[in-house]
């Protein structure tokens, strides 16, 4: 048996807890990681219990931070009430004297938390004891025992190997002074604006709720529609048999119409607003960054965050050339289909995707805590190498002369991080999203010339 657990985030939460002890209920001893330890029984108010759960805490502080991350975000666990055979459970303690016990041997680390998960049993509830242990970071002192115990004497080291918790070895040890070592680095990296612009736009919330106020007026009309044309519909002649087109009728209930048409409004407005980024990055001047390390030391994944009032939209600028992929409207309702020989396009409940969202590697864009967030992209830069960072179209219906923004960095492999402020001009752009949306609705302003001309 494999530990049947996806562990790509840290483990919050009661259901994710017990997900997390039945998974090793169904693993062996054998899977125990660098991240997750298990113990089937130790009480913590004897001595041999303090020290094996202190043992285990002081393994996992003394990893690696690049080592630790690749699991539940640096996080590690320790349970203690459970192995691979049953879910044995522990004695409860008060959290003030837990803390006291623990840390007679760990002296004053305490990036540490426990909790005591109920579970039931077919003998009842059992209380299953979980440590989070906290992701440890560049800078980081080695952290040693403190106490004595049996053949283990105060200042020795415990690392945390693949499946067991050992004292370190040379190596460990080598690596752990240059992880503390790393607590007079600092993160230093230079953002400048090499182009850019927040475009001054009118707003254009009224027209896209007018546009799709429209469209599903003239959606669930065809609700009503259908129930008319079924009511007025006479008994075929041939005594029930009909026509082919019929066989299949929409199976569709007005409610299932309805989400479908929800559905496709709000990835029509999702389109409408690319189309708008995009004629805003033809239009405009996109923001384009440039991340530069003027130091002598190698910087791993460097991660830039830029903070943009909530009053700033921001898109991942595309190809000024790309068409939009505008959604598909739901198949008319009451309509039946015949399937086609290789394939079933057009069928009833199958449409293609709507909206294509940018790719995986573009910069996430979010709005929290009343501001517009975007996430770059990690980088690694060698020393005194400057990359760009991938432009941005940015754009706002609020009047201003220029846009107060921040921008922060952090790297992986140094501590702390760089946070500096960042003033972006506006630009005043004419764009009537009427017209863009023409290329939607079918619009074509030559053929629209000739007809104007020729009255």
């Amino acid at each position: 048996m494999t530990l049947d657990f996806i562990a790509d985030e840290p483990i919050v939460g009661l259901a994710r807890q017990r997900e997390l002890i039945r998974a090793v209920l169904n693993a062996s001893s054998a899977d125990e990681t660098r991240w997750l330890e298990w113990k089937s029984q130790h009480d913590v108010s004897k001595a041999a219990g303090a020290f094996a759960v202190s043992k285990a805490i002081l393994g996992f502080a003394n990893r690696m931070p690049d080592v630790a991350e690749q699991w539940a975000g640096g996080h590690a666990y320790l349970l203690v009430g459970v192995d691979e055979s049953a879910i044995h459970g522990v004695v409860t303690h008060d959290v003030e004297k837990v803390d006291g016990w623990l840390r007679r041997y760990l002296g004053e680390f305490s990036r540490y938390q426990f909790t005591y998960v109920p579970v039931d049993t077919n003998e009842g509830k059992r209380h299953v004891m979980l440590v989070d242990v906290s992701p440890p970071r560049w800078g980081d002192l080695i952290h040693p025992l403190h106490k004595e115990y049996e053949s283990f004497r105060p200042g020795a080291v415990f690392h945390r190997y693949a499946g067991k918790t050992e004292p370190a070895r040379p190596a460990e040890i080598y690596a752990l002074t240059e992880r503390a070592r790393r607590a007079t680095k600092r993160v230093n990296v230079d953002v400048t604006m090499t182009t850019g612009a927040v475009a001054v736009l009118d707003p254009t919330e009224n027209v896209r709720r007018t546009v799709t106020n429209f469209l599903r007026e003239d959606m669930m009309g065809q609700i009503a529609a259908a129930a008319e044309k079924k009511k007025a519909a006479a008994p075929h002649p041939s005594g029930g048999f009909r026509p082919l087109k019929v066989l299949w009728p929409d199976s569709r209930s007005p409610e299932e119409f309805r989400q479908e048409v929800d559905e496709y409004l709000r990835d029509f407005d999702l389109a409408m607003q690319r189309a708008l980024a995009q004629a805003v990055c033809t239009a405009g001047t996109p923001l384009a960054l440039t991340l530069t390390n003027p130091a002598e030391d190698n910087l791993t994944k460097v991660h830039v965050v830029l903070s943009l009032p909530d009053t700033v939209s921001a898109h991942v600028t595309a190809d000024a050339e790309e068409e939009v992929d505008w959604p598909h409207q739901p198949a008319e309702y009451g309509k039946g289909t015949i399937p086609v020989l290789g394939g079933y396009p057009g069928t009833l409940g199958i449409q293609p995707a709507a909206y294509q969202l940018p790719s995986l590697n573009s910069p996430d864009i979010e709005q929290q805590d009343g501001r517009t967030l975007i996430r770059y992209a990690p980088v690694d830069l060698r020393p005194h190498e400057t990359v760009a960072l991938d432009p941005i179209t940015v754009y706002s219906s609020q009047e201003a002369d220029s846009f107060v923004s921040e921008w922060r960095a952090t790297a992986i492999n140094v501590s702390s991080k760089v946070q500096r402020s960042l003033t972006i001009p506006a630009q005043r752009l004419e764009l009537d999203l009427r017209d863009v949306l023409r290329p939607a609705f079918g619009i074509d302003d030559d053929a629209e010339q000739e007809e104007d001309g020729g009255d």
